[in-house]
């Protein structure tokens, strides 16, 4: 018999980048499966619609290949009601689908955590409201956020059209412009294609760097116990 092992991932509909990232990436007997939820725009009012009228019916749906677990693929989504928002969306998606389920931010603040960091920079595509959100759930789980810096983008297809070179440079610029300096930085969102220059800008920074999908992708190997 050919045993596989079922990932589920529900991710906004205009995600261009977390599944991509993780198929490269993850072991050949892993097999991927996506649920999407409309979006209307990256904003609170428009991810704040998608948890409330679209997280259920993906949910369901996914259900319908029992994964091993669930990830809920959008870290800014989650951390609109702080720490306990966050996980309320992991329970409620273990009810409807029957698996555990794992969310951007707890793969994330695992990863913080462990590194024991100082000084946090959050460098985000988002807008203001929705980087206000994140660092207030960040700061509530304890974590040492000491600035956020943005982009200002408002769509999940702009985010995504963000080519990896540029971020590289902007995460350069944010953070040797921060005060403090940070001795981490953190780089949100999933459809935002850090995760394939995280390695060069943690280099070229000489400090720890993480982004949204790397820290999912090493969750579910922990998860899994595929490290």
């Amino acid at each position: 018999m050919d045993i596989r092992q079922r990932i589920g991932l529900l991710v906004p509909s205009s995600d261009t980048a977390i599944e991509v990232d993780l198929y490269r990436r993850l072991p050949e007997r892993f097999t991927l499966h996506t649920a999407r939820m409309h979006l209307e725009a990256t904003t609170v009012a428009g991810e704040e619609r998608m948890l409330e009228e679209e997280m259920d019916p993906a949910a369901r749906r996914l259900a319908a290949v029992s994964p091993e677990l669930v990830i809920f693929g959008c870290t800014s989504a989650t951390a609109l009601h702080g720490v306990e928002g966050d996980a309320a969306v992991a329970r409620h998606v273990e009810s409807v689908v029957g698996s555990p389920c794992m969310t951007v931010i707890q793969a994330v603040m695992e990863e913080i955590q462990r590194l024991s960091p100082r000084n946090v920079l959050l460098v985000t595509p988002y807008i203001e409201e929705l980087n206000r959100r994140l660092r207030d759930t960040f700061l509530e789980a304890g974590l040492p956020v000491s600035g956020v810096v943005g982009m200002g983008l408002d769509s999940d297809l702009e985010i995504g059209a963000v080519a990896p070179e540029e971020i590289r440079r902007f995460v350069v610029r944010a953070t040797r412009k921060a005060t403090p300096l940070p001795d981490c930085v953190f780089v949100s969102c999933t459809t935002f294609r850090a995760f394939e220059v995280a390695e060069q800008l943690e280099r070229e920074l000489d400090i720890p760097l993480v982004s949204s999908n790397q820290c999912v992708f090493r969750a579910v190997l922990r998860f899994m116990k595929a490290e």
